[in-house]
């Protein structure tokens, strides 16, 4: 079931996996000693200077402290997609970048082909009611947010 309270499967028949506390946090003192410290890309006080976290609190997640979400979402942004895919790695999942404004093609797709669904099943008895109309007014608010980046004339800027 996918927009109930229930979570069992996915359509693939996947169960979700459970990460253990130990070791995510294993996953993240390893990401995170691996690229901060002595002789490493980065200093913990570059860090602190970047995270605005401060430096002894920083050197404290290496020793089994586990940061608060927005301290992780700080490092991860500072660290990077590489740091951020070492801890997902668990999930069997991957970071990247994303520049904001750009167009997300396979999102517009699959919006789309939700939007046309939608209107084949609304339209099928020849009439769309206002059940189905609502039902279809944020697929389409989300497929114009979608499609803003696509009509943008990039050139302009």
């Amino acid at each position: 079931m996918k927009n109930g309270a229930v979570i069992s499967q996915d359509d693939a028949g996947h169960r979700p996996a459970t990460i253990a506390k130990d070791d995510a946090a294993r996953r993240f003192e390893d990401a995170l000693r691996l690229r901060v410290g002595r002789g490493k890309r980065y200093s913990f006080d570059a860090l602190s200077d970047a995270t605005r976290i401060p430096t002894r609190t920083l050197e404290s997640y290496v020793q089994g402290v586990t940061p608060p979400l927005h301290a992780f979402l700080s490092i991860c942004s500072v660290l990077g997609p590489s740091f951020t895919s070492d801890i997902l790695a668990a999930c069997n999942q991957a970071a990247h970048e994303v520049n904001p404004g750009d167009p997300e093609h396979l999102r517009v797709v699959a919006s789309l082909g939700e939007l046309v669904t939608q209107i084949s099943m609304a339209v099928a008895d020849g009439y769309v009611d206002h059940r189905e109309a609502a039902q279809m007014r944020p697929i389409a608010a989300r497929l114009i947010e979608l499609l803003e980046p696509l009509a943008l004339d990039r050139g302009a800027r």
